[in-house]
C-alpha cells in the first residue's frame, strides 16, 4: 500500500457554549489514498461534517481542534487561516450539500469559475475562460461554451451541483470532500451526479471523501467505510466487507433501513430513539439504550476498537454474538437485550 494522501489521527473537536462542551468529534482516525473513495456515513449531528470542516480548517474560532490531519508531509492542525487559503481549493476542495446557497446570485457561474481557476493559478481572464469551459463540459453541462454566461438561477439543481464539482475540481486538488451532494435531487439526477464524481476520480485521480447519511448511495460509489456514531467511528473497513459482514447494531440498523429485494413486502427495520447528547457524554456505549443486544457492560464500558479482520474494524462488546446471529437484519425486530 502507498503512503496516505491524508493521515488524521485522534482528531477531536469541542465546541464550548454557555450550558457546556459540545465533544462533537471524539477521536476520529483514518488514512486516504490517491483515487481512492471513502463514504462517511450516520444520522445527522453524529459529526461527519464537522470532522471534513475541521479537515478544510472552516470551523469558528470558538471551536477546539486537537490531534493530527496530515496532508502529505503537512500537518494542518494549528494553521492559521491564512497558512489554510493556499491548501483550500488547491490542495483539497469541497463540495457542500446545498449549491444554491454556495453559488453568488449575482455573478454568472462562469464568472465565478473563472474567479476560482485565478485564485490560485496565475494565468489570464482569457486562459481561465477556457479552463471554465471544459470544467463545464467535463462535468456533462450541455452546450458549455453557451452556459458559461449563464447565472445559477437559470440552472437546475442537478446542474448547479455540477457547477459546484466543476468549481470544486477547477486547480486540480489532490483530496475532494463531498459533503451529502446529492441531498434534494431526485434519484435520476443523484445517479448521474455519482456517475460525473466517480468519472473524475477516474479521468484525474482525485481522492474523493464521500459524506453521506445513505448507506445505499455508496453501494457502488465507495471503496471503504467509516461509521460514525456520536462523534466517533464505530465500525470501519472495506465497502464489501462492512455490507456483507456487519458487525456493529448500529450499521446493521442502518442497513436494515435500505429498501431492497429482501425488504419486498416487510417492514423496514427503524433505529428507535435518537442519539445521546454530546454535552455530557454518560458511560458505556453511546449505542446502548437503542441496541438490541446491550447489556450491563455496554451500559457501563465503552468499547475499544477490535480487529474482526485486516481490513474491519469495530467498537462493540457485542461482536461475537452479532457474528453468531441468524438473521443480523432482524436484531431491530425486538429491543430487548441482557
Amino acid at each position: 500500500m502507498t503512503e496516505p494522501i491524508l493521515s488524521v489521527r485522534d482528531l477531536r473537536v469541542d465546541f464550548p457554549t454557555d450550558d457546556g462542551v459540545v465533544s462533537a468529534v471524539r477521536g476520529v482516525s483514518f488514512d486516504l489514498h490517491r483515487g481512492e473513495v471513502l463514504g462517511i456515513v450516520g444520522e445527522s449531528g453524529c459529526g461527519k461534517s464537522v470532522t471534513n470542516m475541521a479537515i478544510m480548517g472552516l470551523l469558528p474560532k470558538t471551536a477546539r481542534v486537537s490531534g493530527s490531519v496530515r496532508l502529505g508531509d503537512d500537518e494542518l492542525v494549528g494553521r492559521y487561516p491564512a497558512e489554510m487559503r493556499p491548501v483550500r481549493g488547491r490542495r483539497i476542495s469541497m463540495i457542500f450539500q446545498d449549491p444554491m446557497t454556495s453559488l453568488n446570485p449575482v455573478y454568472s457561474v462562469g464568472w465565478q469559475l473563472v474567479e476560482a481557476v485565478r485564485a490560485h493559478n496565475d494565468v489570464s481572464k482569457d486562459e481561465a475562460r477556457k479552463r471554465a469551459v471544459d470544467l463545464l463540459a467535463l462535468v456533462g453541462i450541455p452546450n458549455p461554451a453557451d452556459r458559461y454566461s449563464s447565472y445559477p438561477h437559470e440552472f437546475s439543481g442537478g446542474m448547479r451541483q455540477r457547477v459546484m464539482i466543476a468549481m470544486a475540481i477547477a486547480n486540480d486538488p489532490e483530496i475532494l470532500i463531498a459533503d451529502e451532494p446529492t441531498t434534494a435531487l431526485d434519484v435520476t439526477v443523484q445517479a448521474q451526479i455519482l456517475e460525473t464524481l466517480q468519472r473524475i476520480r477516474q479521468e484525474t485521480g482525485t481522492a474523493i471523501i464521500f459524506i453521506t447519511h445513505d448507506l445505499g448511495v455508496l453501494a457502488g460509489m465507495a471503496d471503504r467505510l467509516l461509521v460514525m456514531y456520536a462523534g466517533k467511528v464505530v465500525e470501519s473497513g472495506a465497502i464489501e466487507e462492512v455490507y456483507d459482514n456487519p458487525l456493529m447494531p448500529y450499521t446493521i440498523g442502518l442497513l436494515g433501513a435500505i429498501p431492497g429485494e429482501q425488504s419486498h413486502g416487510r417492514r423496514l427495520n427503524q433505529i428507535k430513539g435518537a442519539p445521546p447528547s454530546l454535552m455530557r457524554i454518560p458511560a458505556g456505549c453511546l449505542f446502548a439504550p437503542r441496541c438490541p443486544l446491550a447489556n450491563d457492560l455496554c451500559r457501563s464500558t465503552a468499547p475499544v476498537e477490535v480487529a474482526a479482520s485486516d481490513a474491519h474494524g469495530v467498537s462493540c462488546h457485542r461482536v461475537d454474538q452479532v457474528r453468531d446471529a441468524s438473521d443480523r437484519r432482524a436484531l431491530f425486530g425486538s429491543m430487548g437485550g441482557d
